[in-house]
């Protein structure tokens, strides 16, 4: 049974290499993931009102009110890491 996932080209996106049994665990995860979906969408809801549509008055969010944001200095103060003015963080792929 084809999975209709390709594990290789999702580790090659994600930049990492996967042992043979990281390749399998991943399968059988999105293959379960993919039945929950599958037994989802078979649910009966035609019937079933839906709690919020977006045309509604009500659950709308809150209007944007604009506030000042903290002080520059505040925040790089409690930055782990900076560089000329900015916050640095972690890199997150390797240079090469």
């Amino acid at each position: 049974m084809s999975s209709g996932f390709d594990i290789e080209h999702l580790a090659w996106l994600s930049r990492i290499r996967l042992s043979e049994e990281e390749r399998e665990a991943i399968r059988r995860r999105l293959e379960a993931a993919r039945r929950l979906v599958d037994r989802l969408l078979e649910a009966p809801v035609g019937d079933v009102e839906p709690l919020y549509h977006p045309g509604d008055e009500e659950g709308l969010l809150r209007e944007d009110e604009p506030r000042p944001g903290l002080p520059r200095e505040l925040v790089l103060m409690n930055a782990a890491r900076t560089e000329k003015g900015f916050i640095v963080g972690p890199r997150t792929l390797e240079e090469g």
